[in-house]
Parts: C-alpha cells; structure tokens; sequence
C-alpha cells in the first residue's frame, strides 16, 4: 500500500507532485490510499510508516519521519560550500560581498544568489539558523536543469530555468555522479550552463523532497520509493 498526501476530506492528492506519485504507483499496479496530514500526526499509521511508503509535502514527510524517529537533513550544495550561521552571513553580505546561501532546513528558504539588494529578505529568520554558503558563479547562468540520479546514474534532465534550447554537459554530470561515494540512491543535482561554456553544479537536493518537473510518473514514483525505504533502513 502507498499512502498518498490527500487533502482533509481524503478526495484528491494535495498537490501536483503528490498527484504524480499517485498516477506512478498505479503504473505500477500499487494500490494507493489518500492520506491526510491530520491522520498522520494522530499516529494512526505509526505501526505501517517503516514497511509501507508515505508522499507528501515537505510538512507532510517531516511529520512522517518523525513519527518514525528519523532525522533527515538537507543535502550539502556543493564541495566549495561551507556551514555558517546566518548571523555571520548577513554580515559578509552587508559589507557588500554576493553569496548562495541555502538554508540546512529542507524548504526553509530557497537557495540563491544574495546580495545588498535582496539581504532583507533574510531578517525573519532568526540569526543562529544554519546555512550552506558559497561563492557566485563568475560567468552568467545561461540554462539550467534538474538530473535525477538513482543507483549512482543520471535517469532523467529536465529544464527548469533559462534557455530551454540548450543544456548542460550532462556527460560531464555523468561522470560526476559516477564518482561520488555516500551519497543516497535517490536524489537530484541541478546542474547550469554558464556564458562562458562551462558546466557547474548549482546544488544537491534530497529526492525526498523534491517534486516532479517533468519526467514520467513511473520513474517519479521509484525514484521516491527507493529514497524512502533507504531512510528507512538509515539508524
């Protein structure tokens, strides 16, 4: 059985992507079930969470996961990234240096690109929270694409963001991907092309978390089942 994030009345999934897990699993011939938050954190399905998959929101699997005494965290950006506090941060930028941060809290905040015109946007969010930073790219992003990875091999790319006529070097991805160690079976790095040529790695996001933009429902739905019962094994 695959529980489904549904709204209150258990009538439709909740949202698009918990719609496209819905329509992958019944490819799959699995039989489904519309979940609503509100069941779950009642601890009506406490005894099914570890041997049956949960999709849902963000709230949603975070309630589940903690339900089931598992802590999940953020996937690191990148090598050149480092771990700071926003209180820090906020500083650098003031003082007029351009910075990704991207908070260590799934969803918390999108990652992107900061500086003295946008640094505002940062102050409902209490000092001591843990970011991600690192530097800019140099050259200007021409298109980027987010590549789902299952079993250490790009699956899938779509574009996200800029010219959709072109796309990054996804060999270059490729190899990346087949030389990484410790990293979940299931996740996705968005990847950009810059004006200069060059092919570079925006971010790393845990597949848990993330939605669908586009690939087909099928490989959505393993991609999230193989993700789940790897968290589910994690001590």
């Amino acid at each position: 059985m695959v529980y489904i994030q549904s709204d209150k009345e258990r009538k439709l999934p909740s949202h698009f992507d918990a719609a496209c897990a819905l329509y992958g699993a019944l490819d799959q011939n699995q039989d489904i079930r519309l979940t609503s938050f509100e069941e779950v954190a009642s601890g009506k399905f406490d005894a099914l969470i570890h041997s049956h998959l949960f999709v849902g929101s963000v709230d949603f699997m975070t309630e589940v996961f903690k339900r089931a005494g598992k802590t999940v965290r953020s996937m690191e950006p990148w090598q050149a990234s480092m771990l700071r506090m926003l209180s820090s941060v906020k500083e650098i930028i003031a003082n007029g240096k351009k910075l990704f941060v991207k908070p260590v809290q799934n969803k918390l905040f999108t990652g992107m690109v900061f500086d003295l015109m946008t640094l505002s946007t940062l102050d409902k969010f209490p000092d001591d929270t843990q970011v991600w930073i690192s530097p800019p790219f140099e050259s200007r992003i021409i298109a980027e694409c987010r590549c789902y990875v299952r079993f250490n091999k790009v699956v899938d790319v779509r574009n996200y963001s800029g010219d959709f006529t072109v796309i990054p070097d996804i060999k270059w991805t490729e190899n990346l991907v087949k030389n990484l160690t410790n990293y979940p079976l299931a996740y996705t790095i968005d990847v950009c092309l810059l004006e200069n040529g060059q092919t570079e790695v925006v971010e790393f996001n845990d597949m848990w978390a993330i939605g669908n933009y586009g690939i087909d429902n099928s490989d959505y739905y393993k991609l999230l089942r193989e993700r789940y019962f790897e968290i589910m094994r994690e001590n």
